[in-house]
């Protein structure tokens, strides 16, 4: 087959080359096999439908997660501005997640879609990937009328403006600083894959919570089931194209993953100071000042199975600067909800 060069990067003139065999990967191919009947979209679309039973006194969000949740100003306010910020910040969970669906995984799967690595051109994988879109369009679906039915229920007319989702603002600034399009797309797809390694911690938190809504722990069990077999599908794609690249794409990979793994363990604390001041909790800026001192109060995601699994499958745990945390207990283990 021929090889070309473009932008210093090596690329293959004959669409499906990955090699003269192709992808060999039993798990892809197993996750490829089970999707019509693990994927949310596909055996459990009644959600849409289903009206689960509302009670005005069960919170929207867990307390035990919010990390201002025993501050003597938070304690001090009003039950019902209390409730207001369970449920900003509830709304704001759904909202980021969508932005996180929108901007940062669905690109990174659709430059593997549009054959832009060597290998992604591979039946097996482009299966698999365009399986992981269908479910990331579901999900953004499933979320958006999460947002609309906590804003008709809990009767919330309007909601301060929300930043820039911080991780994106962590890729712009990554890409701001690479001149070549190919590293560009090496940082999109190496955000993508942290996004669907790490979002896992982010909805177990909730679906493993049974003093919330029960709807929205139905919510975010049936996006957690998805994203595992994501994380999955993900650690097996990546390792199959990373396995194709040459050094250059390598070595952005690993000038990558540490900042990328440092954005998914952001808390963004004008999100949470927007939500206190929304609902009227006095003192809203001591509140997040006094986090931002805290090493708990300015770190989000606190598992990295995931991630940390990806890495290891790269041969890359020596080569990572990142404090990959202990798992905690509550963490689902590989393959759990598959």
């Amino acid at each position: 087959m021929r090889e070309a060069q473009a932008d210093g990067v090596t690329t293959w003139a004959a669409r499906g080359w990955a090699d003269e065999r192709g992808i060999d990967s039993a798990t892809l191919s197993r996750l490829v096999r089970a999707w019509p009947r693990r994927a949310a979209v596909t055996s459990r679309s009644e959600i849409l439908r289903d009206h689960a039973e509302f009670d005005p006194s069960i919170p929207d969000y867990p307390l035990g997660i919010v990390p201002f949740a025993e501050h003597p100003l938070f304690l001090a306010a009003a039950p019902e501005q209390r409730q207001r910020v369970l449920t900003g910040m509830w709304i704001g969970y759904n909202e980021r997640v969508i932005a996180t669906e929108q901007l940062i995984a669905e690109p990174a799967f659709g430059l593997v879609m549009r054959g832009v690595f060597p290998g992604s051109d591979d039946p097996l994988i482009r299966q698999g990937v365009q399986q992981a879109l269908v479910d990331e369009s579901f999900h953004t679906y499933m979320h958006m009328l999460a947002i609309d039915r906590a804003r008709e229920l809990r009767q919330v007319r309007s909601r301060p403006a929300q930043p820039e989702l911080i991780t994106y603002r962590r890729l712009r600034q990554t890409l701001a600083a690479m001149p070549e399009r190919w590293e560009r797309d090496v940082a999109v797809l190496v955000w993508g894959a942290m996004a669907e390694t790490c979002i896992n911690a982010l909805l177990a938190l909730l679906a493993r919570d049974t003093g919330i809504q029960p709807m929205h722990s139905l919510i975010t069990t049936l996006h957690l089931r998805d994203e595992t077999a994501h994380g999955s599908v993900v650690v097996e794609v990546v390792r199959e194209l990373y396995a194709r690249m040459n050094a250059a794409q390598r070595r952005t990979v690993i000038r990558c993953l540490p900042p990328a793994l440092e954005a998914f363990a952001e808390q963004d604390l004008s999100i949470l100071r927007l939500e206190l001041a929304a609902a009227g909790v006095a003192g809203a800026e001591e509140i997040t000042g006094d986090l931002r001192t805290s090493s708990t109060g300015r770190r989000l995601v606190r598992d990295f199975s995931g991630a940390q699994r990806l890495v290891q499958q790269l041969g890359l745990a020596h080569e990572i600067d990142f404090d990959f945390p202990e798992r905690p207990e509550w963490s689902p283990a590989d393959g759990a909800l598959r």
